[in-house]
């Protein structure tokens, strides 16, 4: 954020800015709207400052420049392209101390290319809706920044506390805020056809499951749900509370019992599905292709809103990966999915759609290599 109390204080202070003329721009008639990121660029799982200039070009003073445009109405959504049904943040901007600046501080929940959207409503004029592209880097652990606490965490109680394997537990999930912790959020937006998806796996990724736990008045989401095999489980919550676009929230549990054998997902009965070999190892990163054939392709069905949904998690049992398939074109047999890969090394994946109406999972190991 730039001051302008004392002049000594503006030039220690702009150094650190992109110069004005440098700056990301967009014209919507005689307003301009120049946005100001920091140097460093936007990072995943960080609270971010995103800042715009809003200027009125037909009032023009010989000294500063086009007027600022003060009092606007300004709301911001940010959307990936590349994730049709994942839900926009939605943020109010607040005004910043040099007249014309306005700023959001969003939470991106992972990297990628993303579209932020400014309505700006001045006072007693038309209002109107510039874009600009926003690309976010992945979370960096350690990195030399100070980060506030998540500003979603998800809250796990079992009951029996520590459920034993094959014998059914009652799970509740609640969402809470940083800023209202002992509040459970209860309003939500719909993703996909459901309000969370739970996605479940052991540490060593040898169990996976997909389930939708209901949402109570209280806001507390509950399911019934019998673990495979004993061992420590992680249990990621894909959930979009109102506003503020997806979040995926984790937690850890401990289930009692052998750890038995390993995942059977991909031997049901249905079509193969094949990945395509012409793209052995990926780009970690950067959003790319993941490419899958099915076999054969009559008797596919719309899963959870989405013609099939890849669901991939690194060696770490922490990273997360959710795209869902291309529709653009008509279904051929061809699986295409726009993924982003974080990390480089070893991912379990899991490929979800539905078949005469039966969910078939199948179960793949993908390689993202350094860029």
């Amino acid at each position: 954020m730039v001051t302008q109390t004392f002049l000594p204080i503006l030039l220690l202070t702009s150094a650190l800015l992109p110069a004005a003329e440098s700056l990301p721009k967009r014209t919507a008639g005689k307003y301009q709207v120049s946005l100001r990121i920091a140097p460093e660029g936007l990072f995943a799982q960080e609270e971010s400052q995103v800042e715009f200039h809003v200027e009125d070009s037909s009032q023009q003073d010989p000294l500063t420049g086009a007027a600022p445009v003060v009092h606007a109405e300004i709301e911001v959504s940010i959307d990936m392209p590349s994730m049709t049904g994942m839900p926009p943040f939605h943020e109010v901007a607040h005004p910043e101390p040099v007249p014309g600046d306005y700023g959001v501080h969003p939470t991106f929940s992972h990297g990628g290319d993303y579209v932020m959207r400014i309505a700006i409503k001045p006072l007693q004029e038309e209002g109107f809706t510039v874009e600009f592209p926003l690309g976010v880097q992945d979370a960096v652990e350690g990195r030399n920044r100070k980060r506030q606490p998540p500003r979603y965490q998800l809250q796990l109680l079992a009951s029996p506390k520590n459920p034993k394997a094959g014998e059914p537990a009652e799970l509740q999930l609640t969402v809470r805020e940083r800023d209202n912790p002992k509040t459970p959020l209860t309003a939500f937006d719909t993703t996909h056809e459901e309000l969370l998806h739970l996605i479940i796996v052991r540490a060593d990724l040898a169990h996976f499951a997909h389930i939708h736990p209901a949402l109570g008045a209280d806001g507390v989401f509950r399911i019934r749900h019998e673990f495979p095999a004993g061992g420590e489980y992680h249990l990621f919550a894909d959930v979009a509370p109102k506003g503020a676009g997806s979040q995926v929230l984790m937690a850890r549990l401990k289930v009692t019992g052998s750890p038995g054998a390993s995942s059977s997902a991909g031997t049901a009965a249905g079509p193969s599905v094949q990945l395509d070999k012409a793209n052995p190892q990926l780009p970690s990163g950067k959003t790319t292709r993941v490419v899958f054939t099915v076999q054969p392709e009559e008797g596919i069905e719309p899963y959870l809103g989405a013609r099939a949904h890849l669901i991939a998690i690194y060696r770490d049992a922490v990273t997360f990966v959710h795209a869902h398939a291309d529709e653009s074109q008509p279904f051929d047999g061809t699986l295409v999915f726009l993924g982003r890969f974080p990390l480089p090394g070893s991912y379990r994946a899991w490929v979800q759609f539905k078949y005469h109406g039966q969910v078939i999972t199948r179960e793949f190991t993908l390689q993202a290599k350094d860029n």
